[in-house]
Formats: C-alpha cells, structure tokens, sequence
C-alpha cells in the first residue's frame, strides 16, 4: 500500500510542520500538542507501520531506510522547508533524513530521541550476531501485547489502567483509541492499527550508528532536543555526550516527565517549541 500523508492541525497555505511519531503511536495523539502551534500547518507521512502493510518487508532492516521513506514523500508532494519534529524513533528518522538531504529542511525538533548508551547498542549489536533479537525484552514485550479487543470502550478501560498512560489527558488516550485501533477483519471486534509485529520489528532495528550520525547534523539546520529527566531513551548518563557532539543545539529538561511527555504534558511541549521557533 502506498504512503498516505495525514493532515493533522493548522491551515494548508501555512508553513510546514512535520510530525514523526513514536514506534506504536498514531500521530494523531499529537494533537493536542500541535494544537499549540497553529502557525503550521501540521501533517505526518506516517512510517509503513500505518501503510496497511501487515509486515515489514524483505530487507527493511534498518531506520534509515524509514527515513528514505520520508524524504520520497516529502519530494512527491513539493514539501520543503519543513519544520521536522519527531519523537523517539521519529526523531531519529527525522534526524536521519536531515542529514540525508538538508536542503529540504528549515528546522529539526527531537522529542525525548534514541540516544542509548553505547554498551546498550552494543548489546542489540550481538543479539543480531548471535541470532537472539527476538529476545531482548522489548521485542519480546511487543510481540506479547494484546492486539484485539471487544468494543472501543473496553479498549479505553483496559488502557486506562495500564501504568504508560497513568499521565496522559482524557483527550489524548481517546485519540488514541480512535486512531490506534480499527474493526478487525474479522469483524469480531478491534485491532490495533499499528501491528505489534511492526512494533517489534522497530525495536528490533534501533538504528546503531547514532554516535557516529550526530556530528553531521552541525550546521546543518537549528535543532532543539527535548528531553524527558525520566528518559529511558535519552538517559542522563549520555547527556554530556549528546551535548559535546552537537554544540550548536539547544538542550532542554523536561521536568518530572517520562518518555511519552508530548501526549502527557502537550501544551507545555508546544508551548518550550512554539518559544523555541519564534527565536529562530
């Protein structure tokens, strides 16, 4: 199925934002943070993960190769000088593309991105090597999520306990049921939209060569990196790293928040992103 390009807030004659989300998160989760940015016009093409495609295909082995998705869509459609905010893995393929062909950008914003430590990419490293990556506990944790659910209702109430959502507004995890999930085909019910096998697949590929990717974004376009104190994919103890690569991007906390602040804490986001752009 081909890539769709997805309207998410603000008038079409505006400046371009766009939105690259985290592995299993619709982009319409955004929403509510995008909503306080409405000088843009916000859209996402979203990663195949939301093509339709039950599975990855052959040889999609790598997040870069996201990010050539991206940059095709972008071509397709004459976007340019676009405003590239994505979160996690979507900071890393909007990083990438960046890097890739500058000239199509006008700003890059990394919400809480895949900056692991390098023994911890080492060990994905040979867990590839050794053929266990189908161990490691957050491919395997994918692959056990519940996929199907009764109604959309029993979905919200099943979500609402789930400790990941605890801080997220009614708003946002009712958009995420709305968009996260669709009539099964069987008819029995709702699936998720973004499959568990894909979610797997993303956590199985973590794009190992960050280290040696963040130097070539210098001087390539204004970059603010927004990360949670409570990162577990930013921690703290590659900060000082992080910063001495990239010394012309402005870092900045995010207080008390964990990995999923853009859907938990939306308008204070936009608000740090709405500043950080008047600035430019």
């Amino acid at each position: 199925m081909p890539q769709t390009l997805i309207e998410l807030t603000g008038d079409k004659a505006a400046p371009i934002l766009h939105l690259a989300p985290a592995n299993g998160f619709p982009p319409q989760t955004y929403m509510p943070m995008l909503r306080g940015l409405s000088q843009y016009r916000c859209l996402c093409l979203p990663p195949r993960a939301l093509w339709g495609d039950e599975k990855p295909p052959p040889g999609y082995r790598d997040w870069s190769a996201a990010a050539d998705d991206l940059l095709a869509g972008l071509y397709t459609r004459g976007l340019r000088d676009v405003v590239a905010v994505g979160h996690s893995l979507g900071g890393i393929i909007s990083l990438l593309a960046l890097i890739k062909r500058p000239e199509a950008f006008k700003a890059l914003i990394l919400l809480d991105p895949v900056f692991l430590p390098p023994h911890v990419l080492g060990i994905i490293e040979e867990a590839w090597a050794n053929g266990s990556v189908e161990q490691l506990p957050l491919v395997r944790g994918a692959r056990r999520r519940r996929r199907v659910f009764g109604s959309r209702a029993e979905a919200l109430s099943r979500f609402r306990e789930k400790p990941i959502f605890a801080d997220w507004p009614a708003e946002t995890l009712a958009l995420y049921v709305q968009h996260g999930l669709r009539p099964s085909a069987d008819g029995c019910g709702f699936e998720l939209v973004w499959t568990t096998c894909w979610e797997a697949h993303y956590f199985a590929t973590v794009y190992r060569e960050i280290w040696n990717a963040l130097p070539k974004l210098n001087g390539l376009a204004p970059t603010l990196i927004l990360r949670a104190t409570h990162s577990d994919t930013f921690p703290v103890a590659v900060l000082d790293r992080a910063e001495s690569l990239l010394p012309d991007a402005d870092f900045h906390e995010m207080d008390g928040q964990g990995h999923l602040f853009p859907q938990a804490a939306p308008q204070a986001t936009a608000r740090l992103i709405r500043e950080w752009l008047r600035s430019l």
